[in-house]
């Protein structure tokens, strides 16, 4: 069983780790199985935020990151606003390891 724990990443310092909010942590087999779940919690996430509160929200599945030195895979949550030209993305790191089920 593998532990996920994803992280919301701040826009303008990607890097520094102390800044990231944990946003939800899942188990499953691999990232594959955890895929729906993820999805959900980036989407009730940015759905929370008063700042979205009349925008749709969405994300896309984890990528495999390489090269980060603390996540292994990455989303894009993405808000709609109703009457706007483009698109917020919002980036998550995920951070993989071995982990006991719940």
């Amino acid at each position: 069983m593998k532990k996920y724990t994803i992280f919301r990443m701040p826009a303008e310092d990607d890097e520094n780790y102390d800044q990231h909010e944990l946003v939800g942590v899942e188990y499953g087999e691999d990232i594959y199985d955890v895929t729906d779940r993820l999805i959900q919690t980036v989407c009730e996430d940015l759905s929370e935020n008063p700042e979205y509160a009349k925008c749709d929200t969405y994300a896309d599945p984890p990528d495999k990151l390489d090269g980060s030195p603390r996540y292994q895979h990455q989303m894009c949550g993405i808000v709609s606003p109703a009457y706007a030209e483009t698109n917020t993305v919002i980036f998550y790191g995920i951070i993989e390891t071995e982990g006991e089920s719940r």
